[in-house]
């Protein structure tokens, strides 16, 4: 959907992953004006993505849910997991309810069935656009330029994933957690059968294998490695954070703030959760007047708090495996 740039807005979001259109949604809601600009003409087509249970209230909040249960996706009650010749399944639990359940998503799907949300919420979308610099006043960011022309926001938001394109504007120091890690992923057409029952998982000594069941005949695949410093092959999935993942004027979400591998099923997850964090917590600011260094303090100890929890738990899961030696003969930050 393409549109004419505004002058200014009260929240311009880069981005129309799912940290993006989260934020976009939770900041309407709030009754904030929001613009969101996008480089690509089409959401592109990517592997499926695994979603744990614990997704569902945060669709739910964001008001998404009914559409994506609706949608069709495989659901599945854990992940077989295999390090050298033992295996075993990973089951997600229950309550009174039932078992709970995890999606896989065609992230194409996915991200449109959020996209359309933010939409049908007032949200300006303008694509294909590329923003082409930032620019200040009084010390504080007041927006970016598209096509020549200011573009104006009381917030700037980075959603632009691990490309973080306002981080790197801003020469936003990161810290990075881990040996360099890269990935290779596609999909590969393949018949169902009867034992098809989740993910799977496969620890090597030099990272690990992930295969999931997108539809009845075609599965998505992650392989990922842990290199040298100098071997740069395939996506980098290197950890990091950036500890000034918020500031006067701007907020960056999801993995511009802070990426780990998706090991363990949280990206999509932790994404969805900055984005309504951000939201909440600008909301706060409008109805009651919170001053904006507790906005960003708020924030950023979220960010970091919630980083330091998942990479001590992948770390463990990586020392303990077959994959050990590789991952701990590394010189890392942390």
């Amino acid at each position: 959907m393409i549109h004419s740039v505004p002058e200014k807005t009260d929240v311009l979001i880069i981005g129309a992953g799912p940290s993006g259109c989260a934020a976009a949604l939770r900041a309407c809601q709030a009754g904030l004006s929001v613009v969101m600009l996008e480089a690509n003409r089409r959401i592109k087509q990517a592997p499926g993505e695994t979603l744990h249970p614990g997704v569902e209230p945060l669709l739910q909040q964001i008001g998404v849910l009914e559409k994506v249960l609706n949608a069709g996706f495989i659901r599945h009650d854990g992940v077989w997991v295999q390090s050298c010749d033992r295996q075993h399944f990973s089951s997600y639990g229950g309550d009174f309810t039932g078992k709970w359940r995890g999606f896989q998503v065609d992230r194409q799907v996915f991200h449109g069935i959020l996209l359309q949300a933010a939409i049908d919420a007032g949200v300006t979308v303008i694509r294909p656009c590329r923003p082409e610099n930032v620019f200040f006043e009084n010390g504080r960011l007041a927006g970016v330029i598209v096509n020549g022309t200011p573009l104006r926001a009381e917030w700037t938001v980075d959603a632009t994933g691990r490309t973080a394109w306002l981080a790197k504007m801003l020469a936003l120091a990161e810290q990075t957690y881990s040996p360099p890690l890269y990935a290779r992923f596609g999909w590969r057409d393949e018949t169902a059968c009867d034992d098809d029952a989740g993910p799977r998982f496969r620890l090597r000594a030099d990272g690990w294998d992930w295969m999931a069941r997108v539809n009845s005949h075609r599965v998505a695949w992650v392989e990922l490695r842990i290199r040298q410093a100098h071997e740069k092959t395939g996506m980098d999935l290197t950890w990091r954070v950036r500890p000034q993942c918020a500031g006067p004027g701007y907020c960056l979400l999801g993995d511009a703030a802070a990426a780990l591998d998706p090991a363990l099923s949280h990206g999509v997850i932790r994404a969805l959760m900055s984005g309504i964090l951000f939201g909440y917590l600008v909301d706060c600011r409008y109805r009651t007047g919170m001053p904006e260094r507790d906005v960003i303090t708020a924030y950023c100890d979220w960010i970091h708090s919630q980083f330091e929890f998942d990479q001590r738990h992948l770390r463990k899961l990586y020392i303990e495996s077959i994959a050990g030696p590789a991952f701990s003969d590394r010189n890392l930050n942390a």
